[in-house]
């Protein structure tokens, strides 16, 4: 079903009709010609590596509604409407904010440090025990992907979750005004992206951003646990639930927080009324989480019951903490990124379910922390022993200071690898059944690569 057409692109991104015709209806949109539908309209985006410039005959021979450009190519196609705007980048967020104001429904909005997908996957379950609900297909939680999301909307959607990540100041700013969100969460503030943000200071004020953002007949929800994320409550116009272990949280979680291989349980409290809740996640720092989304659950008028059965049919998303199993060496992947403290969640994680074996943590580097790099790394290094790991394995160059800080803190056996080869290799020759591993990397490191190719192998020996 046609989203609008090739006129309502030209109006929403100021742009201007340079061939075709107004009227063309349009089913979607797409920055990747590979993927692109027929009957979608093309945003030539120019990224980092690629230019979607280079990819207009393609996106038009897959059945492009339109094409959106900013820059007039010799050799555009002559059959497809071609839309000229001044930066494509920002053309998509002006469409999607234009196509996001045609809703009037609840708009949920995550941002943190650690665990928005997660807290917004569990945002998702608890709003979809009452409502359809529309999330990312990914994090899609930047500049390209958020719009994106928002451009799915459609009619029958009856809520909207999305995840706002930054890497540089001004952006959750930005993205939160293309959403408008009506209830924004935080997760928490840590030292993360650090070389573009600053400081711990800046990554705080950046996240507090979409505090800012809420409308006052709006909700956020902020976790007591972390005072920079309480203190967040000074910026908000919009009405506040808090949640957590803190006494004074509204959303809590009381009692402790029992681990076992189904996943997690522990009792919820709010307003003086229990419910016990039951989490298929592994690691108990995701309890949090569940408790972000119960908050946003509160804060949307839903009962304790819908929220935990809500909660206990959630899912973990790909590298995120998932247990995996081959040949008897069981492998937490939690590849999809890292930091210094979902490092240390992570290896808390992984020595509270060691195996009978040998637990061995493989390690990439934690990037984009600037002046903080190396001190973390060493570290990291002592972390992993703390943990009790038996062996560590350091991929990537700021991976090495890890592994020399682990050695001289005794750790039984610690070595540094540089490829994704020799990282597989050397494991491949010393795993065995009863061994527990932990794989953890920046997105930059790919360690999924390492956990695939275990897991592929150790299953055929």
């Amino acid at each position: 079903m046609p989203l609008f057409t090739v006129q309502d692109i030209v109006r929403a991104t100021r742009g201007a009709l340079v061939a075709g015709d107004l009227g063309v209806p349009v089913t979607g949109v797409s920055i990747d010609s590979r993927s692109l539908g027929v009957g979608e309209a093309f945003f030539a985006i120019r990224g980092h590596r690629l230019d979607g410039h280079a990819f207009l005959a393609d996106a038009a021979g897959r059945g492009a509604a339109c094409l959106v450009v900013h820059a007039l190519q010799d050799d555009a196609p002559a059959n497809v409407p071609l839309v000229l705007v001044e930066d494509t980048t920002t053309a998509l967020g002006l469409l999607a904010a234009d196509h996001r104001a045609r809703f009037s429904i609840p708009v949920v909005a995550v941002t943190g440090s650690n665990g928005k997908t997660t807290t917004k996957e569990l945002i998702a379950s608890v709003l979809g025990t009452r409502w359809r609900v529309l999330k990312p297909t990914a994090s899609f939680n930047n500049q390209w992907g958020l719009p994106l999301t928002l451009l799915r909307l459609a009619p029958e959607d009856e809520a909207l979750v999305l995840e706002l990540g930054t890497n540089r100041p001004g952006e959750i700013a930005y993205l939160a005004e293309l959403a408008r969100p009506t209830v924004g969460v935080v997760t928490n503030v840590a030292a993360v992206h650090t070389e573009f943000l600053g400081s711990l200071a800046g990554v705080c004020a950046e996240k507090a951003a979409l505090v800012r953002a809420v409308d006052a007949d709006g909700w956020v929800a902020l976790n007591a646990d972390d005072p920079r994320v309480a203190g967040m409550a000074r910026d908000a116009k919009a009405r506040v639930v808090t949640y957590g272990r803190a006494v004074t949280a509204q959303v809590r979680l009381v009692g402790d927080v029992v681990e076992d291989a189904r996943g997690l349980g522990f009792t919820l409290e709010v307003a003086g009324a229990r419910e016990p809740v039951t989490l298929a996640f592994a690691g108990r720092h995701n309890a949090s989480n569940a408790l972000a989304a119960a908050a946003a659950g509160v804060a949307l008028g839903f009962s304790l019951d819908e929220i935990a059965r809500g909660l206990a049919a959630g899912r973990p998303v790909t590298g995120r903490c998932v247990w995996r199993a081959a040949g008897g060496v069981r492998i937490l992947d939690d590849t999809y990124n890292a930091n210094p403290v979902s490092m240390r969640a992570a290896l808390e994680t992984v020595a509270a379910r060691r195996g009978t074996g040998r637990l061995v943590a493989v390690l990439g580097d934690m990037l984009e922390l600037g002046g903080i790099a190396d001190d973390a790394h060493r570290e990291l290094g002592r972390a992993v022993v703390a943990a009790g790991a038996d062996e560590l394995v350091g991929v990537g160059r700021l991976a090495l200071l890890a592994v020399e800080a682990a050695r001289e803190a005794g750790i039984a056996e610690a070595r540094h690898a540089t490829t994704f080869e020799d990282t597989v290799a050397h494991l491949l020759k010393r795993l065995v059944p009863g061994d527990t591993v932990l794989v953890k990397g920046s997105r930059g490191m790919r360690l999924e690569r390492v956990v695939d190719a275990l897991v592929a192998r150790l299953a055929r020996e």
